[in-house]
């Protein structure tokens, strides 16, 4: 499911909720998730049993990671309302 033709990994799933033991508000957090992002085309961020970000976390994320790496597509799964929120906030 993960795998290309030619067997790399091309994409990944990231279970936030396995990641922080609360819910994710900084740079500093952000920064550290990315780190090995740019390995991946296609990065699923799982949501799930998280209910809030911070406004720091997703800008991080989806604006300035997103920016300087525009060839790998994020694909952000089961937002509660609040992170949907949120992300469409850093977005707009």
């Amino acid at each position: 499911m993960f795998a290309d033709v030619d067997g790399g990994f091309t994409k990944t799933h990231i279970p936030i909720k396995n990641i922080f033991d609360t819910f994710p508000v900084s740079r500093s957090q952000a920064k550290r998730l990315c780190n090995r992002f740019d390995r991946f085309q296609e990065i699923e961020l799982d949501f799930e049993g998280v209910e809030e970000i911070g406004q720091g976390f997703a800008h991080e994320i989806f604006v300035v990671f997103q920016n300087a790496h525009e060839n790998i597509k994020l694909i952000p799964v089961n937002t509660s309302e609040e992170v949907q929120r949120m992300i469409h906030h850093v977005l707009h």
